[in-house]
């Protein structure tokens, strides 16, 4: 979640569902501004995410089963995407509250001041906040401002589900 903060990665099933989504992230980190479209499928076996850059170039591949994480990443890509953030911002993000907050570190605590609203916070501090600007709470479509004060970045993130 942060320098030196772990958040244990829940099982995939602990989402309770199947879902294949699609999201269009816009990442601002420093002074840089990263645009990336992101596949994602979770069953209760596994957690898939295959990103791309807006050229369609395959950036990441992140497989989470529970008991092991596989990552590939083009060598392009900026050393300060990590496979094991992208998989806990999912999470964090998408996840049931129970399920994230089994994965906490000691001193770490989540509220939701609303459906739409979610902040992580560690010591009493926020390191994590998590808005939803559209669509409708508890679904993955939608709308969403993330900032991780920890790492320094922000996310503004678009996302739609599949039609099954």
């Amino acid at each position: 979640m942060a320098p030196g903060i772990a958040f244990s990665l829940p099982l995939p099933a602990t989402l309770g569902r199947s879902v294949e989504a699609s999201q269009l992230v816009t990442a601002h980190y420093r002074l840089d501004t990263y645009v990336f479209e992101t596949s994602i499928s979770v069953t209760p076996a596994r957690l898939l995410v295959v990103g791309t850059d807006m050229l369609g170039r395959r950036a990441m591949t992140i497989e989470w089963t529970g008991t092991d994480l596989k990552t590939e990443a083009a060598p392009w890509v900026p050393p300060e995407l990590r496979a094991r953030n992208v998989i806990a911002d999912i999470m964090l993000l998408h996840w049931p509250e129970s399920a994230v907050r089994a994965g906490l570190a000691q001193g770490a605590t989540i509220r939701e001041t609303d459906p739409a609203h979610r902040v992580i916070a560690v010591d009493g501090h926020d390191m994590i906040r998590i808005d939803r600007t559209a669509g409708t709470p508890g679904s993955w479509s939608g709308r969403w401002t993330y900032r991780n004060t920890g790492w320094g970045y922000d996310l503004d993130i678009q996302s739609s589900v599949a039609a099954p």
